[in-house]
């Protein structure tokens, strides 16, 4: 075929005008996951992007939207993108641009950083919802990682305080709104001081980390937190656990440690080999409108303890608290 004359060629600027340009194309070739969706919940368009990030194609991805965001706990954007993608979206109201947790076809949730815009016509009548989705899961990954680190006991491997008393704080504030148990549990090692200055930092290390062992096997539920708290001490917080359990595992914590058989000869409470003081406090809130913060349980916990220490050590220590208005 003879093409035309260069005079009749379209020069390079006249291909990037815009009525030129093939911007659904452009947008094919994105890594940036597009849904253009009408205001009633039907879906105009779905990238190619969007496809390769939640795993559905396009016709199969349409049966997902309305359960595409994952909605575990109250959160306003999550809400406004769930109702945008169900079809019952309001033009009127806040558009979302959050990171979200979604749901796809790999089976592990999809992070994305989600911007949303409203389309109007040349009327400026609104007609459709553009959304934006941005994966952000290894950022998300990188951000787990850093955070564990900075809420890891590098020693023993479990929580440090910080985070066990966000973890306090937690559960303190979900046992107040459904009045129920909670127990906190401290355990601190007798005589640790004269283990080090007898056996030196190895042999302190690796009696840390076989009693870390011990509490590690005792906190088996989802909700249970167990962490170092201190050089010789650790903590165990039991949600929804009521006195009779505090006391059961207190003492199975108190006998564990001393038959690890850990050799501290300064130690006469424990025949010369490692034990602990143990204390146990457990709060139950028995009406709405408690104010009493974790400090509470925490220091009724602490002071179990020093009452152990104060008779010997050696010994666990308890107490139950019912708190009403």
């Amino acid at each position: 075929m003879v093409l035309g004359s260069n005079r009749d060629r379209p020069s390079g600027t006249d291909l990037l005008r815009p009525s030129n340009i093939d911007f659904e194309t452009l947008v094919k070739l994105g890594n940036e996951a597009i849904v253009l969706i009408g205001l009633d919940g039907t879906p105009a368009f779905i990238s190619p992007a969007t496809e390769r990030m939640f795993g559905w194609s396009a016709d199969k991805l349409v049966d997902h939207l309305s359960d595409l965001v994952y909605l575990a706990s109250p959160n306003t954007d999550a809400d406004l993108l769930h109702r945008i993608l169900s079809g019952s979206g309001d033009a009127d109201a806040p558009l979302p641009h959050a990171d979200l947790q979604l749901r796809s076809a790999f089976g592990p949730m999809v992070w994305a950083e989600v911007t949303t815009h409203l389309l109007e016509d040349a009327a400026g009548k609104p007609y459709a919802f553009a959304v934006y989705f941005r994966s952000i899961s290894k950022r998300k990954e990188l951000e787990s990682l850093l955070d564990a680190a900075t809420q890891t006991d590098p020693l023993t491997g479990l929580l440090n305080r910080r985070a066990f008393e966000d973890g306090l704080k937690r559960e303190w504030a979900i046992a107040l709104r459904e009045k129920t148990h909670t127990s906190l549990i401290k355990v601190s090692l007798d005589r640790f001081e004269a283990l080090v200055e007898r056996f030196g930092p190895s042999a302190a290390e690796d009696c840390l980390t076989r009693v870390a062992d011990t509490l590690k096997e005792t906190a088996r539920r989802p909700a249970d937190i167990a962490a170092r708290t201190a050089t010789a001490e650790f903590s165990l917080l039991l949600p929804r656990t009521h006195e009779m359990g505090a006391e059961t595992i207190s003492a199975y914590l108190h006998v564990a440690i001393q038959d690890l058989g850990i050799p501290n000869p300064e130690n006469t409470a424990g025949n010369g080999v490692m034990t602990a003081s143990v204390g146990a406090a457990c709060a139950v809130v028995e009406q709405t409108g408690v104010s009493e913060s974790s400090e509470f349980l925490l220091a009724a916990a602490e002071n179990c303890v020093f009452q152990a220490r104060q008779e010997g050590g050696n010994r666990v220590k308890t107490s139950l608290s019912h708190l009403a208005r």
